[in-house]
């Protein structure tokens, strides 16, 4: 699956835009599920795991964030299921800077 980092962003800067309210849970929902599927895709690229013990920790805190047990249910506090999709859109955003750079570097190095 390729990944187009203009469908990302655009997720990222849904989660973490400053609100004077919380968007309704319906929203909120939608842009969680966006998110987790970017961030699955982010993960399944090579992004120098084995060489950078950065990129490691990244990955640890990927698949903390994605555990099924910390996700928030239809009955978890809108609060929580708000505070969720920010922290994975901060988590999606840092994954996707990593492929950038990694990126980057390939081209540089091609």
């Amino acid at each position: 699956m390729s990944i187009v980092l203009e469908a990302v962003d655009e997720t990222v800067e849904t989660a973490l835009a400053i609100r004077l309210m919380m968007p309704e849970r319906p929203v909120i929902d939608a842009t969680t599920r966006d998110l987790v599927s970017h961030l699955r895709v982010l993960m399944a690229e090579e992004l120098g795991f084995d060489e950078d013990p950065a990129v490691q920790a990244l990955f640890r805190e990927g698949y903390r964030v994605l555990d099924l047990t910390r996700r928030p249910t239809e009955q978890s506090p809108h609060f929580h299921a708000y505070q969720y999709m920010r922290d994975l859109g901060s988590l999606t955003r840092r994954f996707a800077d990593v492929y950038r750079a990694t990126r980057s570097k390939d081209q540089n190095d091609g």
